[in-house]
């Protein structure tokens, strides 16, 4: 089920609204898109047996994160928390959505990446898919192309070595194109992450790539069987637990 709606709006309200008004009796939830793919991450992949996993993401745009910790995801007071697209790295920079300029959100995306290597974007493919070409086949052989990934690299990991000094991970994934940037170079992401980080060489957050297919489909169906994973018997046989 599709829905468009504003910012701000009670999204599980008005999803299990749809839902009764469709005639169907479900308990609707609601989770983004890196919310999903962390929790998946953490219960089947990269981010298995970490204790406080932060994942950061692009899509086709913008620049995404989550933060799972013993388990359950933390979500803020409103659902809001680790908006960490919105965290400056160049104050000179690009303008950004939010009305700063700098952000992850436009200096780490795949349209940034582009930009920086002098390539306008296609009518082929989505941004993600053109960036990730863009590495895989030219990085090696094109000099404006690889000054490009180095530059997106080094903004990264000053973004996330700001998220370390803060949130103090064990463990970090990257999904998207930052996946790809960790794979093209990751010697140059650890290396920029620990200049920019408070504990500097100290610093034992592990840094790796997610590697779930669809990991946000995955932690979709994780989150709608917590109640199950949590309380079968109350999840499976309502009417006799509330007796």
């Amino acid at each position: 089920l599709h829905l468009a709606w504003p910012p701000g709006a009670p999204v599980r309200d008005i999803f299990n609204r749809c839902l009764a008004d469709a005639g169907l009796p479900a308990d609707g939830h609601c989770g983004n898109d890196v919310n999903l793919g962390a929790l998946a991450e953490h219960r089947h992949g990269a981010g298995h047996g970490a204790r406080h996993l932060l994942c950061v993401a692009t899509g086709h745009r913008g620049v995404g994160g989550a933060l799972v910790l013993d388990g359950r995801l933390h979500t803020g007071s409103a659902g809001l928390a680790l908006e960490v697209g919105h965290l400056t790295v160049d104050p000179a920079g690009r303008p950004c959505q939010c009305g700063s300029r700098g952000c992850l959100d436009v200096e780490t995306d795949p349209l940034a990446l582009l930009d920086a290597a002098g390539r306008a974007p296609g009518p082929e493919g989505s941004l993600l898919d053109q960036a990730r070409d863009l590495i895989r086949t030219e990085y090696p052989t094109d000099p404006a192309v690889r000054a490009a990934t180095h530059a997106v690299t080094d903004r990264l990991g000053q973004g996330l070595a700001g998220l370390v000094n803060i949130l103090n991970p064990d463990r970090i994934i990257l999904g998207g194109l930052h996946r790809w940037l960790l794979e093209a170079n990751p010697g140059r992401l650890r290396a920029a992450v620990r200049a920019h980080s408070l504990w500097g060489k100290d610093s034992n957050a592990a840094l790796q790539p997610c590697t779930l297919d669809h990991n946000s489909l995955v932690g979709a169906a994780e989150l709608a069987w917590q109640p199950v994973l949590d309380d079968p018997h109350a999840a499976l046989q309502p009417e006799t637990a509330q007796q």
